[in-house]
């Protein structure tokens, strides 16, 4: 998952200067006139009025195309200054140019992906924000980065925790690209909300056994076929992770169930990765915890003897229908 982010700079042009300044200071940092001149400076001067009190500067032999930043104190009681800029350019030429300015003191906006989580159904992706956040600008892209939507929603939150709505079918958004916009700055970052469950011919092992019978690699190879594919058709717009469920019924002892249900389902992730899987490959032993089909304790039900295959950008997200796990990968 890729994260950016940048403060607005305003820019205003006066014939051959460029001039900018920053609409939202940080933290401790001063507002300031910003001014690039496209030839060699002789002499610049430049006064701005702030709250009364005008600053000065004057210099000479400033060099080309180099960006000159002039500062005054920050006082959060002034928000506007006005700027006179003189200057004389090394071939003779001269140009002078008033710039009134207006800043706030609001901070910039920053996003936390620590904790970012997608909700498939209810199509929305939770993220922390720094700063209020007007609207966020979202792209649902599908395979091969096809535009799969585009909009300009109304979010009106923030600081804090707040949820962002997508669009499109969760089985076919694969990559989420997201735009934030506050006051004065805005961020942006990319996030995957996308999940496949593989279909696939459960292997059946040996009782109270964890080792693939021969036999039942076949099943496997079919499977590893299917998952290559998935690796081609997504591998480069997201970074594909394989996710092995263990489960078993509910005859026997529960903390048995659930030791075997994770050796078996770390034999199936070992078997793919020897056999040539290259993607990232996760485990986890849910023993009775997830029934495929709800029964009482004791109950010889084979659906519920199984592994589930699944393929994300992340851990299974919200709403998937798989319980939250402590996953361990295979090298």
């Amino acid at each position: 998952m890729f994260v950016a982010a940048l403060l607005l700079l305003g820019t205003v042009e006066a014939s051959e200067l460029s001039f900018g300044y920053v609409p939202s200071p940080g933290p401790g940092e001063k507002p300031g006139l910003l001014v690039t001149a496209p030839r060699a400076v002789e002499r610049l001067r430049v006064d701005c009025e702030v709250g009364g009190k005008t600053h000065t500067w004057d210099e000479r032999g400033l060099a080309a195309r180099k960006e000159y930043r002039y500062e005054w104190a920050r006082d959060t009681r002034y928000t506007h200054a006005d700027c006179e800029v003189q200057v004389v350019f090394e071939d003779g030429t001269s140009e002078m140019a008033n710039l009134p300015i207006d800043w706030t003191y609001g901070g910039q906006l920053k996003i936390d992906l620590s904790n970012a989580a997608a909700d498939l159904e209810a199509h929305t992706v939770t993220v922390d924000v720094s700063a209020w956040v007007e609207r966020a600008e979202v792209v649902a892209f599908g395979a091969g980065r096809r535009v799969l939507g585009k909009e300009m929603m109304s979010i009106q939150s923030g600081p804090g925790r707040v949820e962002i709505p997508w669009l499109g079918d969760p089985g076919k958004v694969v990559l989420l690209d997201v735009t934030l916009h506050g006051t004065n700055s805005w961020s942006g970052f990319t996030f995957s909300p996308w999940f496949l469950e593989i279909p696939h011919d459960d292997v059946h092992f040996e009782t109270n056994k964890a080792e693939v019978p021969p036999e039942e690699e076949h099943k496997l190879e079919r499977t590893l076929v299917d998952l290559q594919g998935v690796l081609e058709q997504y591998g480069d717009i997201v970074p594909v992770k394989l996710y092995i469920g263990g489960c078993t019924d509910t005859v026997g002892d529960a903390g048995h169930n659930k030791d075997l249900s994770r050796r078996r389902a770390r034999a199936i992730a070992t078997w793919l990765r020897s056999h040539g899987y290259a993607g990232p490959i996760y485990y986890y032993g849910f023993g009775e915890s997830w029934l495929a089909v709800s029964t009482a304790n004791g109950v010889d039900e084979p659906r519920n003897r199984r592994a589930a295959y699944m393929v994300t950008a992340s851990v299974p997200p919200k709403g998937s229908g798989v319980p939250a796990a402590g996953w361990q990968s295979i090298p």
